[in-house]
């Protein structure tokens, strides 16, 4: 019994020491999946770098003032174009483009112009501003002559009161250019009308002219005036080709253009032939074809001034005969010209003759009219014509984005009927409202 016991314990103590037995693998139907990764965590967007800008949408711009809705007659002959938008900013024209297409910020200003037409602003060629006053001077930018060249002044006075009006920023006086003193002979047309005096220079060789020129520029003038006459029936000294020519050259070695009196056509072929690059007054006898087609290759612009010699011949009273016989003479010089395609300035020579009202030129433009020119041509004249005559064509005369906003907004439509351009809605001058 003992011995039996002894074995059962020797034999369970046997299987306690052998391994289990080894399963046999089964063949899987499918190959199990990988154990699966921690998933990654989302790509972080990069914060924005100079090289990386963080995409936003594009906010409209802010402008200064938008002109809306308005016909715009952009000063260089092309048709009007109806509800059309001006953007400024900044003293000058930022955007043009139609109304209701043209994007600003919901805070820009706006003037809703439905029923006006919107046009540069005006240059007077052609005036005298001696002895006025700063109230007087207003009466331009307020009918919309945002430019005045001065063809002959005082050269102190004229270029300190320029500067000062430049310099003090007020939109309600006019943007000055003056000419200084008139250039001529002893015993000439201009010693008759002026006198010995700072008004005229006096010059009596082509040296004498050179120095002059010279002085006057150092003096800050920003262009030279010249007078040769050419009439016969007085005995006025003039201005020899010698002398001409040698205050042509001294002024273009300057930067200056000239401009010239003139009162009949032989002293306009001798400006012309000598190089002046403008000249004031139509000759009051015909210019031969020839001439006028050497002043368009030569691209020597006129500036007529019909109104001032109406109004000296009221003075003297031989109006009547006047328009019998010098008026038709400068409508038929003034028609030939234009159509030959001769550049023209408008300009009425105000303070030449009593009686003239500063503002817009409205007898000169009613001669140009009468003459045979359309409406179109009298704006050009009064814009971009004029600013290609004051050498200002890159800044003034036209509306288009970069150049100056002076602007002209008028009641009704100037090309129908033309005494719109003598009731202004608005005036920008330098792109602030003149009031």
């Amino acid at each position: 019994m003992r011995r039996r016991f002894v074995l059962l314990i020797l034999l369970l103590a046997a299987c306690a020491a052998s391994p289990a037995p080894t399963p046999v693998a089964q063949a899987p139907t499918a190959t199990p999946p990988l154990p699966t990764a921690t998933p990654p965590l989302p790509t972080a967007t990069p914060l924005p770098t100079a090289m990386s800008p963080l995409p936003t949408a594009t906010s409209p711009p802010r402008y200064d003032l938008v002109l809306s809705g308005g016909t715009l007659i952009d000063g260089t002959g092309a048709p009007p174009q109806p509800n059309m938008a001006v953007a400024i900013s900044a003293g000058r024209i930022a955007a043009v483009g139609r109304a209701g297409e043209l994007a600003y910020s919901l805070d820009t200003p706006v003037r809703e112009l439905g029923g006006a037409t919107i046009l540069p602003g005006f240059i007077n060629a052609h005036a005298h501003t001696l002895g006025l006053s700063d109230a007087e001077l207003r009466a331009w930018p307020r009918a919309g002559i945002t430019t005045v060249r001065d063809l002959g002044g005082p050269l102190v006075e004229s270029t300190a009161r320029r500067d000062r009006i430049a310099a003090g920023g007020d939109p309600s006086l006019p943007r000055l250019l003056v000419a200084g003193p008139l250039l001529n002979v002893p015993g000439s047309f201009s010693t008759q009308v002026y006198g010995i005096s700072n008004r005229v220079a006096l010059v009596e060789s082509p040296a004498d002219a050179r120095a002059e020129v010279a002085a006057i520029l150092d003096g800050g003038a920003d262009l030279i005036k010249l007078a040769v006459s050419g009439r016969t029936d007085v005995s006025w000294a003039e201005l020899s080709d010698a002398e001409l020519a040698a205050i042509v050259a001294t002024a273009r070695a300057r930067g200056a253009h000239v401009v010239a009196h003139v009162d009949r056509a032989v002293a306009l072929r001798r400006a012309v032939e000598q190089g002046v690059s403008s000249v004031a007054h139509s000759p009051r006898d015909r210019i031969p074809d020839d001439l006028i087609a050497l002043m368009v290759e030569r691209e020597i612009a006129m500036v007529p001034t019909i109104a001032v010699y109406e109004g000296l011949a009221r003075e003297r009273g031989n109006l009547v005969e006047w328009r019998r016989i010098i008026q038709p003479l400068l409508y038929d010089n003034l028609l030939r010209f234009a159509r030959a395609g001769g550049t023209l300035a408008l300009g009425d020579d105000y303070g030449g003759a009593r009686e003239m009202t500063i503002g817009m030129p409205a007898d000169e433009i009613g001669h140009w009219i009468a003459a045979g020119l359309t409406p179109m041509q009298v704006i050009v004249a009064a814009t971009s014509g004029a600013a290609r005559v004051l050498e200002l064509e890159d800044e003034l005369g036209r509306i288009a984005p970069g150049l100056v906003a002076d602007m002209l907004v008028v009641e009704g439509d100037p090309l129908v009927e033309i005494d719109a351009l003598v009731r202004p809605v608005l005036v920008l001058h330098n792109g602030r409202e003149v009031r």
